[in-house]
């Protein structure tokens, strides 16, 4: 099923990733603004992403940084697999492949956010060993993200 999983490594990946992201928009304010930055820290080394492949398409990806305040902590930014490979463990390959990044880099935890009705998302993160530690209004007020991490 997975080709691959691989750490994006130059600007014609970041490109490919760029594209797939951006067929599967989410609910955030100014989400595609967020994208246009996120493509220009992925090309200078701000963010990092792994992605995994099926017949030379990207069927997946995971981005993710040092989180700006926790020198130890690595933050998921965005995770998403294509609808019709949702289910089939490319999720499960790209998660192991940070927490396998995470701790030969030396980082104790991965942190992540999502919009707390996201009940899917959730239950993929707590089955892969993430704990709730909170719900905050991070992007819109009156509108709550839950706060999920992972010791490494």
């Amino acid at each position: 099923m997975i080709e691959q999983v691989k750490l994006l490594s130059d600007p014609e990946e970041v490109q490919k990733v760029y594209d797939f992201v951006k067929q599967y928009p989410l609910d955030y304010p100014d989400y595609f603004v967020w994208l246009e930055k996120c493509r220009r820290q992925l090309d200078i080394g701000d963010k990092r992403a792994f992605y995994a492949t099926h017949k030379g398409s990207i069927i997946g990806s995971l981005i993710f940084q040092n989180h700006r305040e926790e020198d130890s902590v690595l933050e998921i930014k965005n995770f998403r697999v294509s609808e019709e490979h949702s289910g089939k463990g490319v999720g499960s390959a790209l998660e192991l492949m940070l927490c396998s990044y995470g701790r030969s880099n030396g980082f104790s935890r991965i942190r992540v956010d999502t919009h707390h009705n996201n009940f899917s998302m959730i239950q993929f993160l707590i089955k892969r060993g993430y704990v709730i530690e909170g719900e905050e209004n991070l992007y819109v007020i009156n509108k709550t993200e839950a706060i999920l991490a992972k010791d490494l």
